[in-house]
């Protein structure tokens, strides 16, 4: 069975196109690099002088910027040239690292974070979803998820060391992790922009007089008569909270509160990242078989539990479990929540839909590191991470209820409930 499984996965890497092949390519270099700072970023920012209330809005100011344009992103997206703005995106991401590099004080890193986010408007996803079909989307998805973290494995670790030998856990410590992102980013913007051709989008892209007028070009037309995207609006934004409620103070929970130094918090990324490696391709194989649903109601509560541990874990050895099990959040956004975004609407809206998905998200995303930050202060750091528990099961997982199944299904079924 494990044979076959493998065998499956294989064929379905084999089926898909250049162009999705050199984005993974990229994603795989990408994942390395960001991963070099990703879990020391805010103890970067709380080391430049920032409070945990002022942590939280440096992110929320981010947010607030990529959430006013992502509605006219996603409108681009449906207008010009996906290589384009994919390879813009990608020239942005190395800026912001400058600016992390460069920054004096943490006002400064207001503006690589705003960079950072609007880079984000400007992804692959909708490369992957006009690439992509539904009977394998989940499981490319999880290939691409998986592929992408595997070299990012070691790169706590490497970041651990570089910490340790450029100083310890301090903002000058940390610094010289910019300078050598940005000398990646820069390679690798210079990869996509040689590499990757013009993107098909496989079909003919029409618009009505309606969707024509008026500046957002008809992008609220995307929800009409589709009342699964008005559920799935809230599922997402409420998913949105809860990880920009808890991302930011995941990892300084686990210094500040349960004691972990730089190698514990290198070794806890370590064994989150094993298992998307591990899993995330077999589950995206289930998921294409027997449905996302089904794959995200056996998540959801492993997601929870790692809340639990983290919490509550009486040595910091134990934080390795917690992250061991947050592992799955990666599989539940990129292969559960990645797959069933496409099949909700039709293709000619993506770009629209991604747009809407993204300034509803942005929203949430302003809120939720402010609200992490006054729990924090006000009742306690652990209810940051419990209050966005009893969220994920008592909201989200009841509203995943009403929204039907999207594998394999036509636009009739789906698109007009």
């Amino acid at each position: 069975m494990a044979l076959k499984s493998i065998h499956e996965i294989v064929s379905v890497w084999k089926q898909q196109k250049r162009n999705w092949r050199i984005v993974v390519t990229r994603r795989i270099f990408n994942r390395f690099f960001n991963q070099l700072t990703l879990e020391y970023a805010n103890i970067y920012v709380s080391k430049l002088g920032a409070s945990p209330v002022q942590l939280g809005s440096v992110n929320s100011l981010a947010g607030f910027g990529s959430t006013l344009l992502a509605i006219p992103i996603g409108l681009m997206h449906d207008k010009y040239s996906l290589r384009k703005l994919f390879v813009f995106g990608c020239g942005l991401v190395a800026i912001s690292s400058l600016l992390y590099a460069l920054a004096p004080n943490w006002m400064m890193i207001i503006p690589a974070i705003i960079l950072a986010r609007l880079a984000m408007r400007f992804h692959c996803s909708i490369i992957c979803d006009v690439s992509l079909k539904s009977e394998s989307r989940a499981t490319a998805k999880a290939l691409c998820e998986g592929t992408g973290s595997t070299p990012s494995l070691i790169a706590p670790l490497v970041a651990a060391f570089l910490i340790t030998f450029f100083g310890g856990m301090s903002a000058e410590g940390i610094r010289p992790l910019y300078w050598i992102q940005f000398i990646a980013y820069s390679i690798l913007f210079f990869f996509i922009l040689s590499q990757l051709k013009e993107v098909s989008r496989g079909i003919q892209q029409e618009t009505s007089g309606k969707e024509r007028s008026g500046f957002l070009g008809g992008t609220f037309e995307v929800l009409r008569n589709n009342l699964s995207a008005k559920k799935f609006i809230i599922l997402y934004t409420l998913t949105m909270f809860t990880t920009n409620m808890t991302t930011p103070f995941w990892f300084l929970f686990a210094n500040e509160v349960k004691g972990a130094d730089q190698l514990i918090i290198g070794a806890m990324a370590t064994v989150g990242i094993l298992v998307k490696i591990l899993l995330a391709p077999s589950l995206g194989r289930v998921a294409d078989r027997i449905g996302r649903k089904k794959v995200f109601y056996f998540l959801l509560p492993i997601v929870g539990l790692a809340n639990i541990v983290l919490v509550y874990a009486p040595i910091p050895e134990l934080l390795l479990v917690s992250s061991l099990l947050r592992g799955f959040t990666g599989v539940i956004s990129i292969v559960i929540i990645g797959s069933m975004t496409p099949e909700l609407v039709a293709t000619r809206y993506l770009g629209r839909w991604r747009g809407l998905l993204g300034f509803f998200g942005g929203i949430s995303s302003i809120v939720a590191p402010i609200v992490g930050g006054l729990i924090w202060e006000a009742i306690g750091p652990a209810y940051v991470f419990l209050i966005a528990l009893g969220v994920d099961m008592l909201v989200r997982l009841p509203i995943m209820t009403t929204i039907p199944e999207t594998l394999k299904t036509t636009e009739s079924t789906v698109h007009s409930d």
